[in-house]
């Protein structure tokens, strides 16, 4: 019986009508949260992924047959979402701890270095083109895939990588300036 209902409200999603999305949404919703909240173990985290399963629900509306498990379809869609999530997550706080390396590469030793090195890397962003600037934020600071920003920013994977590697070499070159002029003052000293 679960079944014909779930097409029947498939057929009205199918169609457009709201009234087949809020029926999914509240037969499903609690099932999928927890599904999610399975992987991520954060509430707020969990919540936002679940409404973004459907989001999806909705703009795959056309997409969706009568005949598929529309339940099958939303824990699938929910577990892809959770370990997208997870990767994006990991490769944030990578991308953190390698810019946390450039501040530990070239400044060990001093106490008010996470200040200047703030300082160096905002310089180092802000002399970089807009777009660079797009790029490496997007990939370093907030973790995310070449795909992902290039879909953001409507260009290429490969113009992403290009960006990425320019960006790369100005705050390495500006770190490498800083300790050099370091340097430079300590023996004059």
């Amino acid at each position: 019986m679960a079944k014909v209902d779930d097409k029947a409200l498939v057929s009205l999603l199918h169609n457009g009508f709201s009234e087949g999305f809020n029926s999914l949404y509240w037969k499903y919703h609690q099932l999928i949260y927890m599904n999610v909240y399975k992987f991520v173990k954060n509430k707020e985290e969990s919540q936002d992924i679940l409404q973004d399963v459907f989001a999806t629900l909705w703009e795959s509306r056309q997409i969706i047959k009568q005949e598929q498990s529309v339940s099958g379809w939303l824990f699938v869609i929910s577990f892809n979402k959770s370990v997208n999530h997870l990767k994006r997550k990991i490769r944030h706080s990578a991308a953190q701890e390698k810019v946390l390396s450039f501040y530990h590469t070239y400044d060990e030793e001093r106490d008010d270095s996470h200040e200047e090195h703030y300082r160096i890397l905002h310089t180092a962003i802000r002399d970089m083109s807009p777009q660079k600037q797009k790029v490496f934020k997007l990939c370093k600071l907030e973790g995310k895939s070449y795909e992902e920003a290039a879909q953001q920013l409507n260009i290429s994977r490969h113009t992403v990588k290009e960006y990425l590697s320019l960006a790369m070499v100005t705050v390495k070159d500006a770190f490498r300036k800083n300790n050099q002029q370091r340097n430079l003052t300590s023996t004059k000293n």
